[in-house]
């Protein structure tokens, strides 16, 4: 006997469910199968050898057993095994038991930095009743880069978007949550005139002194439209040029690099320190061991000015006398159009853009490693990972949920360790966390509840679909939906039937874990 998922025909060994539970890159149903298929019949081999080789043994010539010609009997065939979307169904029933702590774990996620972006390329993947019914995979994360909500919508508009936000601000306001100091966007940052659709979904937040800003990345890009090529040979130099022009080196951080460098030999004493940054500090090093700060609206104009006139000339021109840009009028209109973004790209005054992770020992000189909180570039990351958590080319809409649930739950959970210095908070191979919780409910005290009515990835899609009256209705759909129901009379299929779809009468209470530990210094 063995631990297993019970299907309506056959039971699934957990060992192997929980092989199916890494959302990585490649780890679909297909090649667990596979795996599972060459090992039994590996098994299977070996055993038969086995089988052989002590008849063999026993059969040899001249022996009693040869000479009553004893027939043995033949080794019986292989079993068959589980098919692949077998496991993918036992997979889906063992995982929507979970999905519950899943959200839990999704809606506790708070921070004082939000990034806003959208992807297209996981809802390809969403087909059945839910095909068509999205375009955009919307998300919010922090600064560790852990999601604090998601969610699927036909288009990005206020209209819907508006649920999923006015979700989030109720979340932080129950929690007792101070307002998030800054929310970094790809677009709609401002515009000449009143509010733009982010303060409109964020008013409550703005309001209460919350700012609005472009991600400097999306912003240097945006010079790409006025660019020839991007396989031109000052492409990089423009753009490290932009680069430049946004942000510049704490002085003081260089130096003690420049520092723990001249520790690795007595002859680094004697170069310069332009020396020592152009020919022995790698690019990992300024990126990770020096912070950065923005120089200023008025600054930077001039800078870029400068760059771009440089380039409109001889400077600008590749071996064979091809111009960087396509035309000087089209980098021309391109500067003038972002020049109401200077604004938007630059730091606040008293915000702390940087925070120490560890110290680190270059040369045995201890240098900070320090994390930034600057942009949204963290989701851009999350979501080349994302499609990876859907396996297959395609999948119908409720298994899609339990896999994005699930999924981002991992992904989170992989993060949290980031919240503390050192990056020494509580690592689990495991990401049940009634299982990593409860051993510690007599030692931090009661638990912090509160009512939530957020909604999570498609269910906001299939909750909108189905309810007519009410504002921002939750819904449920219990383990027993992804099970093939049939009329037999069997008890499984009274079982089926009890979990059919069910409206939720209460709002779902959700438990607010709050890590004690210090996340800046």
């Amino acid at each position: 006997m063995f631990p297993a998922v019970l299907t309506s025909k056959r039971g699934v060994d957990k060992n192997v469910v929980r092989l199916l539970r890494d959302r990585t890159e490649g780890n679909t149903m297909i090649k667990v199968w596979r795996q599972i298929q060459e090992n039994h019949h590996e098994e299977y081999l070996h055993r038969k050898d086995l089988y052989t080789t002590l008849l063999m043994t026993v059969a040899e010539p001249g022996g009693i057993v040869s000479a009553l010609r004893h027939k043995f009997q033949a080794p019986p065939p292989p079993r068959e095994l589980p098919s692949a979307p077998l496991l993918r169904h036992a997979f889906l029933l063992a995982e929507a038991n979970n999905v519950q702590d899943y959200r839990n774990q999704i809606l506790s996620t708070l921070r004082t930095v939000l990034k806003m972006d959208s992807t297209k390329k996981v809802v390809k993947k969403l087909s059945g009743e839910g095909h068509g019914s999205s375009k955009w995979f919307t998300s919010i994360a922090n600064e560790f880069s852990q999601i604090v909500t998601f969610v699927l919508t036909c288009e990005e508009s206020t209209e819907k978007l508006a649920p999923m936000c006015s979700g989030v601000i109720q979340r932080f306001r129950l929690a007792n949550q101070p307002v998030p100091k800054i929310l970094y966007v790809d677009h709609g940052c401002c515009r000449a005139q009143g509010p733009t659709a982010v303060e409109t979904l964020f008013e409550a937040w703005v309001n209460r002194g919350m700012v609005v800003r472009l991600d400097i990345f999306h912003w240097i890009h945006r010079f790409d439209a006025a660019i020839r090529t991007d396989s031109h040979s000052k492409y990089a130099a423009f753009k490290s040029a932009l680069a430049g022009a946004v942000l510049a080196y704490n002085r003081t951080d260089l130096d003690l690099l420049i520092k723990s460098v001249r520790a690795k030999h007595d002859r680094l004493k004697t170069l310069s320190d332009g020396d020592i940054v152009r020919d022995h500090i790698l690019r990992d090093h300024l990126k990770h061991h020096v912070r950065r700060v923005t120089l200023g609206a008025q600054e930077t104009f001039q800078l870029i000015h400068m760059a771009i006139e440089e380039l409109k000339g001889q400077a600008g021109l590749d071996e064979s006398g091809v111009s960087l840009f396509k035309t000087p009028d089209a980098i021309d209109n391109m500067c003038a159009s972002q020049q109401r973004h200077l604004e938007c790209i630059q730091d606040s005054p008293d915000m702390i853009m940087y925070r120490v992770a560890r110290i680190t020992a270059i040369n045995k000189v201890d240098v900070p490693y320090y994390k930034c909180l600057r942009g949204s570039n963290s989701l851009e990351g999350f979501h080349k990972m994302l499609p990876n958590m859907i396996p297959g080319p395609h999948c119908a809409a409720r298994p899609y949920q339990v896999y994005l649930i699930s999924g981002i739950a991992r992904w989170n959970a992989d993060r949290s360790s980031d919240a503390v210095f050192g990056g020494k908070g509580w690592r689990h191979r495991t990401y049940s966390a009634p299982l990593i919780e409860r051993p510690r409910r007599g030692i931090i005290g009661p638990r912090l509840m509160w009512r939530l009515t957020s909604c999570l990835g498609w269910s906001t899609c299939s909750a909108r679909a189905q309810e007519d009256h009410g504002h921002f209705p939750c819904r449920t759909w219990f383990m027993m939906d992804l099970v093939q129901r049939r009329k037999s009379s069997s008890w499984v299929t009274k079982i089926q039937r009890l979990m059919r779809p069910i409206r939720v009468t209460q709002r779902p209470r959700l438990m607010c874990w709050m890590l004690a530990c210090p996340t800046s210094i």
